[in-house]
Order: structure tokens, then sequence, then C-alpha cells
């Protein structure tokens, strides 16, 4: 007879709360990373949906401490702008969610997750301190990334290059980055409830997960300035693309 806690077999809680406590270490050091690195991996032993769930409870507790943390810092018209374009798109992402397959979804996490990490890790990824956008094309990836947020928890992506491009300083951009993150996650949860793709085990999960996701949090950002910052987000986006191909094959071993 398997074990359970919670009505959670136990070998799938231990590895649900390895992936949380990597992915806190890895979001309070880069800044980002938690759903890129979390959904990916967790949706390779967990049903997409409830992966997707999981990492956005997590992903608001996380990103809530970070935008304490460094209030000071926040991009406020940039912030709203990619918030207000979130919040409009997050319906269509939720009817995503809750339709999709799980094959589907795998995938669509996949591709999402190598492009972003393939994107990060090309050489020719500059900042652009003096690039002029129009707010339009703020607000429309703001809309992108609300519809991947309640769809596949990882509106990251678009937010992390439009940020880049930006060419904020690393502390405006860490704590921007975490106000967006912030803003979506608490509006998307009421949406996700509200569509019905919450479930008790999903909330059990995230519960028992917590402690070693809050864990991660503290370790990471003790030792972030210790850290040489380029090394260490390459070595992140490695292991995002690996994450991705493993969610790929996973869709097609099923």
């Amino acid at each position: 007879m398997t074990a359970t806690v919670w009505g959670i077999e136990v070998w799938i809680l231990l590895v649900l709360g390895a992936i949380t406590l990597v992915a806190g270490f890895v979001q309070a050091t880069a800044g980002f990373g938690f759903a890129l690195l979390a959904v990916p991996l967790m949706a390779l032993v967990i049903p997409p949906q409830a992966a997707v769930v999981i990492v956005f409870l997590h992903g608001t507790v996380s990103s809530l401490l970070i935008a304490a943390r460094h209030h000071d810092h926040i991009d406020r018209p940039e912030t709203w702008r990619l918030s207000a374009g979130a919040v409009v798109a997050m319906p269509l992402g939720a009817l995503i969610l809750i339709t999709a397959s799980a094959g589907v979804l795998r995938i669509a996490l996949g591709v999402a997750t190598c492009t972003a990490a393939l994107w990060m890790l090309h050489p020719a990824t500059k900042r652009r301190a003096d690039l002029v956008v129009r707010p339009s094309a703020t607000y429309a990836v703001g809309a992108l990334s609300g519809v991947l947020n309640t769809a596949l928890a990882t509106n990251g992506p678009p937010l992390v290059v439009y940020l880049r491009a930006r060419g904020l300083a690393t502390d405006a951009f860490r704590s921007t980055l975490s106000a967006v993150f912030t803003i979506s996650n608490v509006v998307g949860l009421v949406i996700l409830v509200a569509s019905g793709a919450v479930h008790r085990p999903a909330v059990a999960a995230f519960v028992l997960t917590l402690p070693l996701g809050l864990m991660g949090w503290v370790v990471g950002n003790t030792v972030s300035g210790k850290l040489h910052n380029n090394h260490f987000i390459h070595l992140v986006d490695i292991v995002l693309l690996v994450s991705g191909v493993l969610a790929i094959l996973r869709a097609f071993i099923g």
C-alpha cells in the first residue's frame, strides 16, 4: 500500500518539495525563474493543470517577498502598464487551462520554456537603455504574459525579454518584474478559482511544500550577493532548457 499525506503519494510530495526548494532558490537569486523551472518539472509527475495551480500559489508568495524587499526600485509606470495588459488577457489563459489536454499543455510548456531559455542564452542579447517603446507595445507584452500566466503559470518569458531590452538596472529589473508577478498572480488566482481550475489536492501540495519554497528563497536571498550574476543566470537558462525538453518528451511518452 502506497503511503500518502493528505491524499498525495509521499514520493510525489518529495519530488514536488525538491523542485520547490530549487525553484525558490533560483527565484530569490535571479529575480525570476520559479515558474519556468518548476512547472515543466512538476508536470513530469503530476497533471500540468495541478502543476500550474501549485506554482501559481508559490509564485504569489515568492514575488510578494521580493517586491516587498526591493519596493524602492520598482518602475511604477512600467509595472502598471504591463499589469493592466495582463489582467485583461488572463481569462483567455484560464479558458485554455481548463479545456486543453494534458499533452497539449506539456508541449506548450516545453516550447515556451525552451524558447525563453534559448533567447536568454543567446550571446547577442543586450540591454538597450535608450530603447523607446510605445505604451501600446507595453500593454501587448503584458497581455501576452497574462495569457501565459493563467494558462501555464509561466508569464516570465515576455516580461524578462521586454524588461531586459528596456535596459533596467539589476535592482529595478528584479523589483519591477516581481511587482508585475505579484499583481498578476493575485488577480490570476481569483480568475482560476472562479473558473474551477483550483482543486483541493493542488492546494494541499502547495501547503505541504511551502516551507521548502521559503527555505529556498531565504538561502537564495542570502547567497545572491556572493554569486557572479551572469554565470548563475546562464546556469539557470541551461536548467530551463533541459526542463523544457523533458516536458516535451513527457508529452509524447504519455
